[in-house]
């Protein structure tokens, strides 16, 4: 949840300072937070990653029919 957007109308540029520094208070905290769960996401990958990895390890790819991006591109459309 963001927080609220801050108006400054009539306001001193003492108090326009204070609301300033509140809000980039406010904006850290949700940064901190979605760091946290970003970091959590990542933990969980990796150990999804590790499962899928112990019950079938990589299935190896046939390179040989590959088309290159270096072929012309008129010899890519003959093969398609």
């Amino acid at each position: 949840m963001l927080p609220r957007r801050l108006t400054f109308k009539g306001l001193g540029m003492s108090a326009y300072a204070s609301a300033l520094k509140k809000q980039i208070e406010l904006l850290q905290s949700e940064i901190e937070i979605y760091a946290n769960a970003l970091d959590r996401l990542v933990a969980q990958l990796a150990e999804r990653e590790a499962q899928s990895l112990a019950i079938a390890p990589p299935a190896e790819i046939n390179t040989s029919e590959t088309i290159r991006a270096s072929e012309p591109e008129q010899e890519v459309r003959g093969t398609v």
